[in-house]
């Protein structure tokens, strides 16, 4: 007896050949997904305008959880209405990932806590 099928994969979606996410079914679609993941991805889904997160699929498969109002080409895909069904590759780019923290402050110098004069630069 085999139990191959009680242990489904979660697919896992990758930009330009990066993985970068686990869909794990954690959130409803793949845009919510990639949005948690902070890719930046055009979509005016909300605002009542279909087809502007419109998304070039390099290899794998998705599953439309409603139909989509947008006319699709073969290689497309509407992240706000689908889940990854394979492993699925997006022409989004890791460059589009926003960094999770980002800092304006210089830290060129290694910086130490002095207890009577607050932070100091170790070079001086």
């Amino acid at each position: 007896m085999t139990y191959k099928h009680f242990f489904i994969t979660a697919p896992i979606v990758s930009l330009k050949g990066q993985p970068a996410i686990l869909f794990d079914g954690k959130q409803a679609t793949l845009l919510e997904a990639l949005e948690h993941k902070k890719v930046n991805v055009f979509s005016e889904c909300r605002n009542g305008f279909c087809g502007a997160c419109k998304t070039k699929v390099i290899s794998g498969e998705v599953t439309y959880i409603k139909q989509p109002l947008a006319e699709l080409e073969q290689d497309e895909c509407l992240p706000c209405c689908c889940i990854p069904k394979t492993d699925l590759n997006l022409s989004l780019s890791k460059d589009s990932i926003e960094p999770v923290c980002t800092s304006k402050a210089n830290h060129t110098q290694p910086m130490k806590k002095n207890p009577k004069k607050g932070l100091k630069s170790l070079s001086a």
